[in-house]
């Protein structure tokens, strides 16, 4: 059996027009409703053609959901397909809120009711859409999916280089700002881990640039003139990566509001990012290795 078989559930003329924005306000906040984002015909099409769905030429909108989600069944591709339009980057309905925690606030409230909507919807089917891990499944109620998760070293080559699987459906899907999220996430994952190894007090969380200068202080990476200029260019090139996805970060992927700060993102700027994190990060965990003592 394919394993999203039992999302032939929610193939219900309600769900698709739920899914394509036609459904009702789930959450009030300082006075307006919100809900989830609606789609244009044309940009529904849009949505199909990404996922290389042959959609329903002057349809409804609601057909347009009907035929991707059809299509993510039998190609086992629904996760994607709902990742894709419950990520926050969708909900462009949210801008005008100024405050980053109240976005994220509204944002899981809505995510929340959204499924608990569904739900209703296919209650006699004793099942229910859940989301574990950051997946969809859909499941006998009351169950939970049992998800093999390997685990790495955050300090170590091959995560470092697991960043370009991890980012795969993001790209594949368009999902840019996620791969910006991941990069910088990344990033921040190994400073700290080092800062934490190096018994280091007061780390700068959530701050980058500062958690970078930390690890510098520790390692002596600090550009001087005792250095080789090329040497000094290196970690010149170093710092501006490290500032360059700390600024990105904060001002596109992070951002709800932010006017003309905010940039378009493309696949070609996202590769750029990922690997320029990537290869920052191995050279990280390479002078972690080699400075630091061997552990017991």
């Amino acid at each position: 059996m394919q394993k999203d078989e039992n999302f032939k559930l929610l193939k219900k003329k309600e769900i698709y027009e739920f899914l394509e924005g036609s459904g009702p306000a789930l959450v009030t906040h300082n006075g307006v409703e919100y809900g989830l984002p609606y789609y244009t015909a044309s940009e529904l099409g849009d949505i199909c053609v990404s996922f290389g769905v042959t959609y329903p030429l002057g349809g409804s909108r609601w057909s347009y959901v009907e035929a991707l989600l059809d299509f993510a069944i039998r190609n086992d591709r629904c996760d994607e397909v709902l990742r894709y339009l419950f990520n926050e980057e969708r909900f462009e309905n949210l801008r005008d809120i100024s405050d980053m925690k109240e976005v994220e606030a509204v944002y899981q409230q809505i995510v929340t009711e959204a499924i608990n909507y569904i739900n209703q919807s296919i209650r006699m089917s004793r099942h229910e859409l859940i989301i574990a891990d950051g997946h969809f499944f859909v499941v006998p109620t009351g169950t939970t999916p049992i998800i093999e998760t390997p685990k790495f070293n955050a300090v170590s080559i091959p995560y470092v280089q697991g960043l370009r699987e991890r980012s795969r459906d993001d790209l594949l899907v368009g999902n840019y700002d996620s791969v910006i999220t991941k990069s910088r996430t990344m990033m921040e994952e190994i400073l700290v881990k080092i800062l934490e190894d190096n018994h280091t007090k007061d780390i700068a969380r959530g701050d980058l640039i500062k958690q970078y200068n930390q690890v510098k202080s520790i390692y002596g990476m600090q550009q001087t003139k005792e250095y080789d200029a090329r040497v000094n260019n290196l970690l010149n090139g170093l710092e501006r990566i490290v500032q360059s996805i700390a600024e990105m970060r904060n001002a596109n992927s992070d951002a709800h509001g932010v006017g003309s700060r905010r940039i378009n993102i493309y696949e070609c700027e996202a590769r750029l990012i990922m690997n320029s994190a990537i290869t920052f990060c191995e050279y990280i965990v390479s002078v972690h290795d080699r400075l630091s003592p061997p552990h017991p």
